[in-house]
């Protein structure tokens, strides 16, 4: 997917305006010193493009003479933040049942990075990385949103709990305002892969939570899959935005079969989209599990047989094979020439 059509919900950027607004900020100047009309705040269904978003933190910085702009905005980001998503988010039966839903929809809460949800014995990770090229100022901004967010709304549903999120950027002036959220650990890792990590043990993930309904959660999964927004003649195609999909669904092997179903659409009609534009679903398949599989083999400390048991390979042998016939050599080499 081009990184023209990445989106952005303004509803999340409303909520910062709003609270800079109350603070004495120009907000209507603010806006149309990023080149953005004012009107388009009052709607809540309306996006921003990358572009924008770059205009109104610079602008948000300059007018009220701020750092911590990414800070303020996700701490002010609840389950009610996103719409029907987030209603499907407070019907959870635990953390964990909210991350999967979260991962599988991702898109409809921002196309500008994605998300990997992934689960051990011992503990789940959340993985937050950029979809498109980004200046520095932008992506640590987004990083503090996606921690502050992630931070806030675990605290909404389990309380004061323990639990690490790692953000790849410096210490921020106002590292202060991270020390009072204690109990929760922030560690800046200023070298480390972009994005933002967030580690839970298992048994924060498998906590009961208390407005659970199995069959209102089953329904918003489904009213969030016909809200995908499909291609058109004037937006993605098809292979960019399955893509998508599938790299927002990593963690569950997903089918053309799969698919089809949650797009509503045959899988005769979804093979014949890809065809039109020269694809085939098991190469799209096939080119994100191997991303996936790369970026595994990049943490500090991964084995090729721990990345092979994550990606579902039934042995190591396997997963090498595999890789070497899509990437030309084997992981363990891979991870040579990383160092």
């Amino acid at each position: 997917m081009s990184s023209s059509v990445r989106k952005v919900p303004v509803r999340y950027f409303a909520l910062v305006c709003d609270a800079l607004r109350q603070q004495g900020v120009d907000t209507v100047a603010l806006l149309r010193m990023a080149g953005i009309e004012p009107e388009r705040f009052e709607q809540r269904d309306s996006t921003l493009l990358p572009s924008e978003v770059e205009g109104f933190i610079a602008s948000a910085r300059r007018l009220s003479g701020r750092s911590d702009i990414g800070f303020e905005m996700g701490r002010l980001i609840k389950m009610n933040s996103h719409d029907l998503l987030g209603f499907g988010m407070i019907s959870a039966r635990n953390f964990d049942e909210v991350m999967r839903l979260v991962v599988r929809h991702y898109h409809l809460m921002t196309e500008t990075f994605q998300l990997r949800y992934e689960r051990s014995p011992g503990r789940g990770e959340a993985i937050y990385t950029p979809a498109i090229p980004m200046p520095l100022e932008v992506l640590r901004f987004y990083y503090e949103v996606l921690a502050l967010a992630h931070q806030n709304q675990v605290q909404m549903m389990l309380g004061q709990v323990s639990f690490d999120i790692y953000l790849s950027m410096p210490e921020p002036p106002h590292l202060r305002r991270y020390d009072l959220l204690a109990p929760v650990r922030f560690h800046f890792v200023e070298h480390a892969v972009p994005g933002v990590r967030v580690v839970m043990d298992s048994e924060l993930l498998d906590r009961p939570l208390p407005m659970a309904d199995p069959r209102v959660l089953k329904e918003v999964d489904e009213r969030c899959s016909a809200l995908a927004q499909r291609p058109s003649n004037d937006d993605r195609s098809w292979g960019e935005y399955i893509t998508m999909l599938l790299r927002e669904s990593q963690g569950e092997l997903l089918t053309l079969e799969d698919l089809a179903r949650r797009l509503k659409v045959s899988v005769r009609t979804l093979d014949r989209y890809l065809k039109k534009e020269d694809l085939n679903f098991r190469d799209l398949s096939q080119q994100v599990r191997f991303e996936q599989a790369c970026e595994l083999l990049r943490e500090p400390g991964a084995t090729v047989a721990q990345v092979a048991l994550r990606l579902g390979f039934s042995d190591a042998a396997n997963f090498s094979r595999a890789f070497r016939r899509v990437l030309g050599c084997s992981p363990s080499e891979y991870q040579q020439r990383l160092t």
